[in-house]
């Protein structure tokens, strides 16, 4: 019985984790159809970059109807605006 229910648990955390990475590496996509359902606009701003050009370092924030909903940062804008982008659903799942 506790193996059957171990490798359920164990099936469960692997979903879980699976879904968690999906929701990190398509946040912008997630987020604008979040958005977009609620009739909102969603922009990203870039806040800051900071470090030598072999070494940045990006801030940005995700923007709903011109309000900072959520910052983020990464190694290219690209990462940075997933990062707020899952900040954002993030909140979003909390309210």
């Amino acid at each position: 019985y506790s193996s059957a229910a171990s490798d359920v648990n164990k099936r469960q955390f692997v979903l879980r984790d699976i879904e968690n990475k999906k929701l990190f590496y398509d946040s912008k996509t997630i987020l604008q159809e979040i958005v977009q359902g609620r009739h909102l606009a969603l922009a990203y701003q870039l806040v800051k970059e900071t470090g030598p050009d072999h070494c940045k370092s990006f801030e940005v924030a995700a923007m709903i109807n011109g309000k900072k909903i959520a910052v983020g940062t990464g190694r290219t804008k690209k990462k940075a605006e997933q990062s707020a982008a899952y900040q954002a659903i993030l909140k979003f799942r909390k309210s």
